[in-house]
């Protein structure tokens, strides 16, 4: 699949794999979040040592697997191969973006955040044929309608500057028939499984 294919404007560039589109008058009303995130992660991938870091990062699978239902890997790979375009929404570091395309390397992964830390994850997974890595707003993507088969928007949305809003612009660029956006939180977040049918 050609990754241009997918956006509303075809003439869209890629440096390699990543690419920045940040409306800069959308990313002052959010330059909190894009702050503290960009600090967050870049902090982290740099000072935490790599053994605390596959720690932390076995539980957060793990924590995705119960969370969205999946019995295992397995399971969840069996799922994503069915998927020809992933959006991982709010990607951060890029962990579950390269957890995904890994699962399913015939699939697409497109991933997007609004903070610096993209950046960092698609240096680190510039070897990574199928992911592609975009800096700007999940709330207001390039995509065309109808393009992605799942997004998943894991511990992201509560940080959206409108959540609802976010909802109305996955359920636009998700494809009908039994494609999902999945989207959970910490604590005592709600995790809401969603089908587009039902979703207006």
């Amino acid at each position: 699949m050609k990754i241009e294919t997918i956006f509303k404007n075809e003439e869209i560039q890629f440096n390699g794999n990543f690419m920045e589109i940040v409306d800069r008058a959308k990313e002052e009303n959010q330059s909190q979040t894009a702050e503290v995130f960009s600090e967050k992660w870049v902090s982290y991938s740099k000072n935490v040592s790599k053994e605390e870091q596959e720690r932390l990062w076995q539980f957060q699978k793990e924590w995705y697997l119960k969370l969205y239902g999946f019995d295992d890997e397995r399971d969840l790979a069996s799922f994503l191969k069915t998927k020809k375009v992933v959006f991982d929404a709010g990607c951060g570091l890029g962990y579950l973006s390269e957890w995904f395309a890994r699962l399913s390397p015939q699939s697409t992964i497109v991933a997007m955040d609004i903070s610096q830390s993209v950046e960092e994850a698609a240096k680190k997974y510039k070897d990574i044929p199928n992911i592609f890595f975009i800096r700007g707003d999940i709330a207001k993507t390039p995509f065309k309608d109808e393009v992605m088969d799942y997004i998943s928007c894991h511990a992201v949305i509560m940080h959206t500057e409108n959540p609802e809003k976010t909802f109305c612009e996955f359920n636009r660029i998700l494809k009908r028939n039994n494609n999902s956006i999945e989207a959970g939180g910490g604590g005592n977040s709600l995790v809401m499984y969603m089908q587009k049918k039902h979703y207006p």
